[in-house]
């Protein structure tokens, strides 16, 4: 390891990143001033999330990055920074802004942590640039580099959270005699801000000194590591040799399998790059078991490829969905670098290490990209996921009974309400009227899990737009449909899914099929009695499995079975009445 990457901070850098530390708690205690008192920015969401984008992440940059402070590269970095942030924050403020749901809090998590990882891997090489004299970047110095990263950010947060626990105790010794002066006092805003910032710097400073101790801890780590890469290695064999006798239908009928292939890959992936050298004055393993790891590393594709395939079935079957497409989005990075080693190992062989630390270097700035550009307008995920789940619904891949209005409404953003309000004002919702209902209905709603509230039984208008009609545009008596309902009152609620069928090929007369899901009888048959609607019987499918509501849609021609009164068909499927026993009697008393 190399002197120059361990250089102690010089006196203007250590008092520096204190003040900075100080500075960003003081601009937090001010936004958190303005939301609790309603005033600016706190009045206007994009720009608040935007200050905060900007106060949380360019501090956090330099102090992982930041070498020296009299150093005109900082202004470059803060100049090109600033503005992405800001521009990011403004993205995210626009997502949130209206939406009543704690999936904002979701939001904000996949938001900091993405845009986290995004500028761990930029500080990296900004630190190299900054350290160096030209724009070269060695493979062992940004290695170096990481591990520092990593501890700081451990250490600090330990040492801010052993901070607060001795206060914490100091408080509740005092209030235990009747002193309550320093519970207050430690849980007021003003204190926690600007305390908190002066001891994340204090303890930031500390740590970036601490070289030995920092090269100590990564010396164990790697030691760790490298006992349990062959075990990773061992577990990834052993999974692929054993499938071509369990078969892939286990993978497919679970949802967990792509995310449990991509950890083990993640973790094999790691393990190799933390520990693996090419010193031949200090081998890493022994010549057998090096090669077993390189065999291993060798199969990882696979596991990607299994990975994505089932990733791909959930996606066909379920459509696009923000979790999915994270998933894609982390299984895509995970193939780049599986598929770059299986091809490097081979193809460079005693060399190999040397181009996959070349690769690392290009796809670490992949990475950082990527996770930058999905917050962006260009390529946001709740844009893909709102249009992919709309198409599924006007495509017929999903019933308007059954799509998730919610989803839409409360997980996607601005982007799933626009996409709920076209889809409200489309030809689609014209011919389906309870889908412009129930998108009404949602909009009201304050949160995912709030009860849709029950239509009313006199509100005839609202049930006709519940109740689907096959054929379409067939009339339904008002008579018909307050019998129906009376009938089945679960069509009253939104977790019922009701239809009535005209039924032209009768005898005496046209018939009309009440057809329900999640309710017993499924379907009632009822024919028309002077001036009111009689149930003649019911209804049941014979050799469908499919719910009657949801098979006889409109298209499906019902006709009688020739030589049968009692006895339907659509072509696939067969229908047979069980006609009460009064019906029965006044047929043969006609």
């Amino acid at each position: 390891m190399e002197e120059r990457t361990r250089m102690p901070l010089d006196t203007a850098t250590r008092y520096g990143l204190v003040v900075m530390a100080l500075a960003q708690g003081w601009l937090l205690y001010f936004l958190h001033l303005a939301m609790d008192q309603r005033f600016w920015p706190a009045t206007d969401v994009t720009w608040l999330v935007a200050l905060y984008t900007v106060i949380v992440g360019v501090p956090a940059f330099f102090y992982l990055g930041l070498e020296k402070l009299k150093d005109a590269r900082n202004l470059i970095a803060a100049g090109l920074l600033t503005p992405l942030l800001f521009g990011l924050g403004w993205h995210l403020g626009w997502l949130t802004s209206g939406s009543r749901s704690s999936g904002t809090v979701e939001f904000g998590f996949f938001f900091g942590s993405s845009i986290g990882m995004a500028l761990f891997i930029l500080a990296l090489y900004f630190r190299s640039w900054s350290f160096n004299e030209r724009l070269t970047f060695r493979y062992s110095q940004l290695l170096e580099y990481s591990w520092q990263q990593a501890q700081t950010i451990a250490m600090v947060g330990l040492f801010i959270l052993a901070f607060w626990l001795l206060l914490l105790i100091w408080a509740m010794l005092f209030k235990v005699i009747g002193i309550e002066f320093f519970a207050d006092l430690f849980g007021e805003p003003l204190f926690i801000y600007p305390v908190t910032a002066l001891v994340g710097g204090w303890g930031l400073v500390l740590n970036r000194e601490r070289i030995r101790l920092m090269v100590t801890i990564r010396v164990v780590c790697e030691a760790l590591i490298r006992a349990l890469l062959p075990l990773a290695a061992l577990i990834t064999v052993l999974f692929l040799a054993a499938l071509p006798f369990t078969g892939l239908d286990a993978i497919w009928d679970t949802g967990r399998a792509a995310l449990l292939m991509m950890v083990l890959t993640v973790v094999v992936l790691f393990f190799f790059n933390a520990v693996l050298t090419d010193d031949p004055d200090h081998p890493d393993y022994p010549a057998w078991l090096r090669r077993f790891v390189l065999f291993g590393i060798l199969l990882l594709p696979i596991n990607s490829l299994l990975a994505a395939w089932a990733l791909g079935l959930r996606i066909d079957q379920y459509g696009l969905t923000v979790d999915r497409l994270i998933a894609s989005v982390l299984q895509l990075l995970i193939a780049a670098f599986t598929l770059t080693y299986a091809v490097i190992i081979p193809w460079c062989r005693r060399r190999a290490l040397c181009g996959i630390r070349t690769a690392n270097q290009w796809l670490a700035l992949l990475v950082a990209a990527i996770l930058i550009l999905i917050h962006t307008p260009f390529a946001d995920l709740r844009h893909w996921s709102a249009q992919s789940q709309v198409n599924r619904l006007i495509s017929g891949r999903v019933t308007p009974e059954a799509f998730d209005y919610r989803y839409l409404r409360f997980e996607l953003g601005q982007y799933g309400r626009d996409a709920l309000e076209a889809l409200g004002q489309s030809d689609f919702a014209k011919n389906h009227p309870v889908v412009g209902l129930r998108i009404e209905t949602v909009s009201t709603l304050d949160n995912r899990w709030q009860d849709l509230p029950d239509i009313k039984a006199d509100d005839l208008s609202a049930i006709r737009r519940v109740v689907e009609v096959t054929p379409e545009g067939a009339l339904v008596p008002d008579s018909l449909l307050r019998r129906f309902i009376d009938d089945a009152p679960g069509c009253l609620t939104w977790k019922q899914h009701c239809r009535l069928v005209r039924v032209e090929d009768a005898v005496p007369g046209p018939q009309w099929w009440g057809l329900t899901v999640q309710s017993y009888p499924p379907g009632r048959v009822y024919e028309a009695r002077d001036d009111d609607w009689l149930q003649i019987g019911t209804v049941s499918g014979r050799t469908c499995a499919k719910a009657m509501v949801l098979r006889l849609k409109d298209g499906v021609q019902l006709k009688r079975v020739p030589g049968s009164r009692f006895v339907y068909g659509d072509g696939e499927c067969f229908y047979r009445i069980d006609a009460d026993d009064a019906y029965l009697r006044s047929l043969s008393a006609r």
